[in-house]
């Protein structure tokens, strides 16, 4: 098995971590926990009191390490002003006959990385939601490789003329990044869209276009599946805490119409799974994503057990699954 690894969410309400070892192609997970947090410790991902926030994550990764010294940290948090981006660059080869190479892919790969952080930066100042606003790269998780079209895990050996590299980059406030990296008392650790490691853990557990759900205590978070990846995640805030309060006739469709909002162009995904989402707002889905549809959709709860790259030691709730998505990216599972 592979070294010991954590995934942290940081969100409101809770502070959630899950650990494991990568073994083979999967996730083996050998334990979870959660810290309940104040009110207000953590706003739209933003810590604002560090020292009771990070007094929660050591305690998590200190039990975490009851078995070994935790060697890579990724910390997911989403907001408002979090984006993931689907990017991809091509290099054609001078022939298509011999068999790629594994020195030929190391040297794509560093023109892709420089390429896709400019394509990066280039949409972010296009997003006139973040106009104005001071924002770093998290994390670049390369999502796979195609070879004239074909889609494959690795390119070694085979042959082909060009060559295609996706990668989903992450970008954030600064001001999100810095806080949110300060309560690791001097851990190194990279930053997850916390959507998006939800939506990288069910890459092989779901079939066809799949939107995920979840609605926390102060967002909700949308992650839509495309073709076997992740294409797209967006989060908004609109919570269980504002309208569990509010309570008013109409929220549930204001709700539902955000939530198709955040998925973006194209056609609306049948299969929909749901993570803390009341019966109230689940109906309200239904029937908006139905109607845009044109057809019936297909609503269910997101339940661990559908993870089929994840070994589950521990019993894991529903809550757990941010925390689960972003050691798989610490373990670096992928298809």
């Amino acid at each position: 098995m592979g070294p010991l690894v954590a995934g942290v969410e940081l969100a409101a309400g809770a502070v959630r971590v899950a650990s494991g070892h990568r073994d083979g192609g999967r996730l083996r997970i050998t334990t979870v926990g959660s810290r309940t947090l104040p009110t207000g410790a953590v706003v739209g991902g933003l810590v604002v009191d560090r020292p009771v926030v990070e007094a929660a994550v050591a305690g998590l990764l200190a039990q975490a390490e009851a078995g070994g010294r935790v060697t890579c940290v990724v910390l997911a948090l989403d907001g408002d002003d979090v984006r993931t981006f689907r990017l991809t660059t091509r290099v054609e080869r001078p022939t298509a006959t011999s068999p790629v190479t594994a020195t030929e892919v190391a040297r794509v790969e560093d023109r892709a990385r420089a390429d896709l952080a400019e394509q990066a930066r280039t949409v972010a100042l296009a997003d006139l939601a973040l106009r104005g606003i001071a924002t770093v790269q998290a994390r670049e998780d390369r999502s796979g490789y195609l070879l004239d079209g074909r889609p494959l895990a690795s390119l070694v050996g085979f042959q082909g003329r060009l060559m295609d590299v996706r990668s989903d980059h992450t970008i954030l406030p600064l001001v999100m990044s810095g806080a949110a990296l300060a309560v690791l008392g001097g851990r190194r650790a990279t930053l997850a869209c916390g959507t998006h490691a939800l939506g990288r853990s069910l890459i092989g557990s779901v079939v066809g276009d799949t939107v995920a759900v979840r609605v926390g205590a102060d967002l909700t978070s949308v992650a839509v599946l495309r073709s076997g990846d992740v294409a797209s995640t967006r989060s908004f805030s609109l919570g269980r805490n504002e309208l569990e309060t509010r309570q008013m006739e109409g929220d549930a469709s204001v709700w539902a119409a955000a939530v198709l909002e955040a998925c973006g162009d194209g056609e609306t995904p049948v299969r929909w799974f749901l993570v803390g989402v009341a019966d109230e707002l689940a109906q309200a889905l239904v029937d908006a994503a139905s109607e845009r549809r044109g057809s019936a959709v297909e609503v269910a709860p997101l339940r661990p057990e559908m993870l089929t790259r994840v070994i589950a030691g521990p019993t894991l709730e529903m809550a757990d699954l941010v925390a689960v998505g972003a050691a798989a990216l610490a373990a670096e599972i992928d298809r």
